[in-house]
C-alpha cells in the first residue's frame, strides 16, 4: 500500500502544478482535477496507517466528527447537497494528512521544488504574453489585468503560495539568490495580503533570532516594492486601491450576520454555497476569511477545535514551520487561504518540519 500512497502523493503533486487548468462537472458540481488526487492520496495514506488507533484522540478526529455533525444538525434547515458534503470530505481529506503525516524523503521534496518552480516560471509567462484574463470573466473568474495569476487563476492565493514557497527556500540550504525571482513573482502578483503577511513574517523571523539585519533588509524590499511596483492599466495594481477594501469589509458584514444566526455549533460545513447560491462566482463557498468561514459553517466550538489543530505544542515547533503558520494566518485574515486546498496541501507536505 505504501507504493500506491507514493503513487497518489507524486500525482497529486504533478495536478498541483495545473492547479485550476482542468476542472470536472459532475452531478452540477464543478471542481480541478486537484480534488480527486487529493481524495485518493488522503484514502491511501489512511490505509497504509492501517487506522491507527493511538490516533483516535486527536484534534483532527475532534473537529472532523463535529463539522458532520453540524452538517447533519442542519439538515432541517437547509435542503441536503453533494457539494456541501463534497466540501466537507475534501477539507476532512485534507487534514488527515496532519494526523497521518505524509512519508516525504528528500527525492520527493526535490520534485516539489521543481513543480513550484515550474508554476513560477509558467506565471512568468502568463504575465508577460497574457495579461488580460478579463475575458475569462466569462467562465465567472474575476477579470484581472496584468497580473500575475499563474495556473491558478487568483493573484491572491497566487501570491500566497509564492511567499510560501520563498519561506521554503529560505529556510533551506539552497543559495539566497533564488529568493530574488520568487519574490519578483510575488509582487507583480499585486496581492497585498501576500506582501503585508510577508513583512510581518520577517518581522518575526528577525524579532526570533534577534537579527536587526533581516528586519531592516525585508522592510527595504517591502517599501520598495510598494514604490517601484508599476502601476499598470486596470484597478488591481493600484496597491492603494479601496474599492476591494470596502467589498471585504461588506463580506465580513455578511459573514458575521450569518454567523449570529447560529453561533455555537454554525450553519454546517460547508453549507454556504448552498446558503448564498452564486453561480457567477467561484468563491461563494467561503468568506474572505478563513476563520471567518469556520466560525459560521461550525460555530464557536468548531473554531476551537479547528485552531486546536494548528496551535497545539505551537511553542515547540521549529521557526520554519511558525513562520509558514503564520504566514497563511495574517494571510487568511484577508481570504479564505486556510481552506485553500493548495494552500493546505503545502502545509501538510510541510508538516514534517514541524519540529
Amino acid at each position: 500500500m505504501a507504493l500506491v500512497t507514493k503513487i497518489a502523493l507524486y500525482l497529486t503533486i504533478i495536478l498541483f502544478f495545473f492547479g485550476q487548468l482542468f476542472r470536472l462537472q459532475l452531478l452540477n458540481i464543478s471542481f480541478p482535477i486537484f480534488d480527486i488526487a487529493l481524495l485518493f492520496l488522503a484514502f491511501s495514506n489512511l490505509l497504509s496507517n492501517k487506522f491507527n488507533l493511538k490516533n483516535l484522540h486527536s484534534w483532527v478526529i475532534y473537529f472532523s466528527l463535529f463539522s458532520l455533525l453540524t452538517l447533519v444538525l442542519n439538515w432541517f434547515r437547509f435542503p441536503f447537497s453533494l457539494s456541501s458534503f463534497f466540501y466537507w470530505l475534501r477539507l476532512v481529506s485534507l487534514l488527515s494528512l496532519f494526523l497521518f503525516p505524509l512519508n516525504i524523503d528528500q527525492k520527493t521534496d526535490k520534485f516539489f521544488r521543481l513543480i513550484l518552480w515550474s508554476g513560477l516560471i509558467f506565471g512568468f509567462i502568463q504575465y508577460i504574453f497574457w495579461p488580460d484574463f478579463t475575458y475569462f470573466s466569462t467562465l465567472n473568474w474575476d477579470p484581472h489585468l496584468y497580473r500575475l495569476l499563474g495556473t491558478f487563476f487568483d493573484p491572491t492565493f497566487t501570491g500566497l503560495i509564492f511567499l510560501l514557497f520563498l519561506i521554503k527556500i529560505y529556510f533551506s540550504s539552497q543559495t539566497k539568490l533564488f529568493l530574488i525571482p520568487i519574490y519578483f513573482g510575488l509582487a507583480l502578483t499585486y496581492s497585498r495580503s501576500s506582501l503585508l503577511a510577508f513583512m510581518i513574517v520577517f518581522a518575526f523571523i528577525a524579532i526570533i533570532k534577534k537579527n536587526l539585519k533581516i528586519f531592516l533588509i525585508s522592510l527595504l524590499i517591502f517599501v520598495s516594492t510598494i514604490i517601484i511596483l508599476p502601476r499598470m492599466p486596470g484597478e488591481g495594481t493600484k496597491l492603494e486601491r479601496t474599492s476591494s477594501i470596502k467589498a471585504k469589509i461588506a463580506n465580513y458584514k455578511s459573514g458575521l450576520k450569518l454567523f449570529f444566526t447560529s453561533p455555537i455549533v454554525g450553519v454546517g460545513y460547508n453549507n454556504l454555497s448552498t446558503i448564498r447560491p452564486d453561480k457567477n462566482s467561484h468563491a461563494n463557498s467561503g468568506f474572505d476569511g478563513s476563520l471567518l468561514t469556520i466560525c459560521v459553517t461550525t460555530g464557536l466550538i468548531g473554531l476551537f477545535l479547528f485552531s486546536k489543530i494548528f496551535i497545539q505544542n505551537l511553542g515547540s515547533t521549529s521557526l520554519y514551520w511558525q513562520s509558514i503558520l503564520l504566514t497563511v494566518f495574517i494571510h487568511s485574515l484577508f481570504a479564505n487561504s486556510l481552506l485553500y486546498p493548495w494552500i493546505l496541501f503545502f502545509l501538510a507536505f510541510e508538516f514534517r518540519y514541524r519540529k
